[in-house]
């Protein structure tokens, strides 16, 4: 059945039925907008959540690494690896002279084997001289019916077994007599002079001092933790009491740690880094807060100290308290309190950033894009082949080696970061974040080249450091901020001291003693004067462990220089 299509003769009807249609073609209209709106809108919205999963997944990756994975950031070498092409770049420079680097590899495995004979031999049961020998004769089972008059004795097996006793307390007990003279009334009574004592009119010795000293500060042993080995040893000291030994501790040490202050901001090369700790702050709100925990490192011989500092906050006063009086160039990460201090203080302190802060953010972004960071990543194992040739260099000639080679590299890896590739990274994204820290810092991070006393990035400061983040895992906060600053105080001492090898307890116990007694020659108790008047009390084992640690890294970039350079 065919309906007929039938149209009205009149023409206000015909215009009617042409607006009904118009606007019912205009809703259409609007309806598809919408619908164009939402699937753009869910087209966004997908993209985000693609995003933001990747973003995920990158960070449990990188969280599963950091429990897991090597923590190393070193990228290992093999044979099989073939060279990178990375178009018309230029290729990475490469040091031609190896001779030097072919005679020390062929001696190295020498030194180790000689090294290792003289471990075996120690571990062998040939005990140091000095120990105490108490000898004990251990008589064989004579057969029945014979005397050991009768035996004659033919040799003896010598076995020499290393045992130990536990320290023991002992209490020096002193007596001063008091005289009167009887042929002479009028005088008064003539006592004995007293010793001087860590705690005026107290009863504790320079020796308990240390070891508490150094158990809190050198073993992170908290000082709950020291009640239990000190009532093993017969005597229950209270929390508190242990307490008042490091306050008069730390007031006796602050000239020693003052002067060593002073030595490190008179260097004119100072490294820098902080770190976190919890402040209990009873009276504020939420009962603690973030604290700051500072440490600054000379490298000028002649004033190889540590200085810690302690301040409730990470604002950038308590640098600038600190360094008022310092006048160079400051080697630090790109903490926003430093990277304008050269404007803040009129030229007076310089600024040098830390290379290896930004050669990590290149290398956490090598997987998602492996073309560009791989290229940073090899300019920046040149670079630190070149800074481990200049380590056994004085600072002129380290300079001219730079000067010499370090230069193009660093031009080079300057003209990398304008090209496209580099300029059309997403600013977000890792990689490009990590590009922009460089473009951001770049004159603070080259400033090495200009001064052959400063080092590439601030590892040493940093690895000083790791004293506090391991002893915060132990004694978990600061209870006052008297509490930290009497902290920063004793680390200095203890950190300067163990800088130069010393034996800690042995040196914090002699300084308290002289510091008590008031000796007024603070520069004869400053760890390298003290070390050269007491030989006995060096650990050249550490001398020995770092020199062999500086030749096998030594050995392994020679090593690689030598297979480029025959490549």
């Amino acid at each position: 059945m065919s309906e007929t299509l039938s149209l009205p003769d009149d023409w206000e009807t015909c215009q009617q039925q042409l607006r009904v249609l118009w606007e019912a073609h205009r809703r259409l209209e609007e309806v598809d907008a919408e619908l164009l709106a939402t699937c753009t809108s869910m087209q966004d919205t997908q993209q985000k959540l693609q995003h933001e999963k990747e973003t995920l997944e990158q960070t449990i990756k990188e969280l599963m690494h950091r429990l897991y994975g090597r923590r190393t950031e070193r990228l290992t070498s093999s044979p099989d690896q073939l060279p990178l092409d990375f178009g018309d770049d230029e290729p990475i420079p490469v040091v031609a002279e190896v001779s030097e680097d072919e005679a020390f590899v062929e001696e190295h495995p020498q030194k180790r084997r000689r090294r290792r004979r003289r471990r075996q031999r120690q571990a062998g049961g040939r005990f140091p001289d000095h120990l105490e020998r108490r000898t004990e004769r251990i008589e064989p089972e004579l057969p029945e019916g014979v005397r050991r008059e009768d035996c004659d004795e033919i040799g003896v097996d010598v076995v020499e077994i290393l045992e130990f006793d536990r320290p023991r307390l002992w209490v020096r007990r002193l007596e001063y007599p008091k005289y009167k003279i009887p042929c002479q009334p009028q005088l008064n009574i003539v006592p004995g002079v007293r010793e001087a004592n860590l705690i005026p009119g107290g009863s504790f010795g320079f020796g308990l001092a240390a070891e508490v000293l150094f158990n809190k500060f050198g073993l992170h042993l908290p000082l709950y933790r020291q009640q239990d080995p000190l009532a093993q040893r017969g005597w229950v000291p209270s929390r508190s009491t242990l307490s008042q030994i490091i306050a008069h501790s730390a007031a006796l040490l602050r000239p020693l740690a003052l002067l060593e202050t002073q030595r490190i901001l008179a260097s004119g090369v100072v490294n820098t880094d902080d770190t976190p700790v919890t402040l209990l702050t009873p009276g504020e709100a939420q009962g603690s807060r973030q604290a700051r925990f500072w440490i600054y490192r000379s490298r000028q011989v002649g004033a190889l100290y540590d200085a810690f500092a302690f301040t409730d906050n990470r604002s950038r006063a308590g640098p600038d308290e600190f360094l008022k009086d310092f006048q160079g160039t400051l080697c630090g990460d790109c903490y926003s309190g430093y990277v304008n201090i050269e404007d803040v203080t009129g030229g007076r302190i310089v600024f040098s950033a830390c290379n290896t802060h930004a050669r990590r953010y290149v290398f956490n972004a090598r997987e998602q894009h492996p073309a560009v960071s791989s290229q940073i990543l090899a300019l920046y194992r040149a670079l630190y082949d070149i800074e481990e040739r200049g380590r056994r260099l004085d600072a002129v000639a380290r300079l001219l080696l730079r000067r010499r080679e370090s230069v193009p590299l660093l031009r080079q890896m300057e003209l990398l970061l304008d090209r496209p590739a580099a300029r059309g990274l997403l600013p977000k994204s890792k990689l490009g974040t990590a590009l922009g820290y460089l473009r951001n810092n770049w004159q603070a991070l080259k400033r090495f080249l200009s001064d052959g006393r400063l080092p590439i990035d601030n590892n040493d400061a940093e690895r000083d450091l790791r004293r506090i983040a391991v002893g915060r895992k132990n004694w978990l906060f600061v209870g006052s901020r008297d509490g930290g600053d009497r902290a920063a105080v004793i680390l200095t001492v203890l950190a300067s001291a163990h800088r130069h090898d010393l034996d800690v307890w042995a040196y914090l116990r002699d300084v308290l003693e002289q510091l008590a007694k008031g000796a007024n020659d603070l520069e004869s108790l400053l760890p390298d004067v003290w070390k050269a008047a007491h030989p006995q009390h060096v650990r050249t084992f550490r001398e020995e462990e770092r020199a062999q640690r500086a030749d096998d890294r030594r050995y392994q970039a020679a090593k690689r220089r030598i297979e480029a350079a025959h490549a």
